[in-house]
């Protein structure tokens, strides 16, 4: 069970003051072990009615790109085992917390804010966490329009959750593909960013959410179209290099959780 004291907060979330702070951010219930990985084991965070969290075999590493939503190249420092070893997550918030009227409509729906901040207060106490960000010019890309009109559909549902996916087709020529349903050019940009291991600035100024879709040659294709070719013949964009703001977080310290 999570302390109910001051937990201290890092990356601009604050320090917390009073117990009814303290106890709104603390998950009531949580335990954290060692993962038993196996071959053909579910990774990933997924989301239950009641504002309940598992998280299946991830490394602190993971934990802390999901928690405070940023990616896995933002992240720099702390010891070898942040990348190696894999634990398990399993934890409840109180019954007078927002996030215990949580019901998502998958357990693939995205944790609320709350629940990110319970996680955060977590993975901090228990991995004995402590960061700090710093921001330097780095190797980024630009996401601009093209030299003509951009191919992007109106949503076919306004009300559609809005999200960026991307995975394999399945096709013999194993093609990858990007999709957006109800999303806009700032979601596009950050899903990205999760491909190309790098920053992505939207500097298209397009405004507003679209439905789109395109394939491109993955990681298992050695032949067909570049992602910088797909995202410019079917959607009417440009992904260029440049130099931009880079935030990274530098993890200064963490130690291995104890027995629950």
């Amino acid at each position: 069970m999570t302390k109910r004291g001051l937990l201290p907060t890092v990356l601009g979330v604050g320090l917390l003051t009073g117990a009814a702070n303290a106890q709104s951010v603390a998950f009531e219930v949580a335990t954290v072990k060692p993962s038993d990985v196996r071959p053909g084991a579910v990774i990933g965070l997924f989301t239950y009615p009641g504002g309940r969290i598992n998280a299946t075999s991830l490394t602190l590493r993971n934990l802390v790109a999901l928690a405070y939503g940023i990616q896995d190249y933002q992240l720099s420092g702390g010891p070898n085992w942040a990348s190696s070893d894999r634990w398990d997550v399993v934890a409840r918030p109180p019954a007078n917390s927002e996030a215990s009227k949580f019901n998502p409509p998958t357990v693939k729906t995205a944790p609320t804010p709350e629940m990110l901040r319970m996680l955060r207060a977590l993975i901090e106490e228990r991995f004995q966490l402590t960061m700090h960000e710093e921001t330097k010019q780095g190797p980024a890309y630009a996401l601009l329009a093209g030299d003509k009109r951009a191919k992007l559909n109106r949503p076919k549902d306004p009300e559609e959750f809005r999200v960026v996916v991307y995975g394999r087709t399945g096709k013999a020529d194993n093609p990858d593909f990007l999709e957006g349903h109800n999303a806009s050019m700032d979601r596009l940009a950050k899903r990205l960013a999760d491909l190309l291991h790098r920053p992505v600035l939207n500097q298209t100024r397009i405004d507003g959410d679209f439905d789109f879709r395109f394939e491109y040659a993955g990681h298992l294709s050695e032949a067909g179209r570049s992602m910088f070719t797909a995202i410019q013949d079917e959607l009417g964009l440009k992904i260029v290099s440049t130099n931009g703001p880079v935030e990274v977080w530098v993890i200064d310290g963490a130690e291995r959780p104890t027995a629950n």
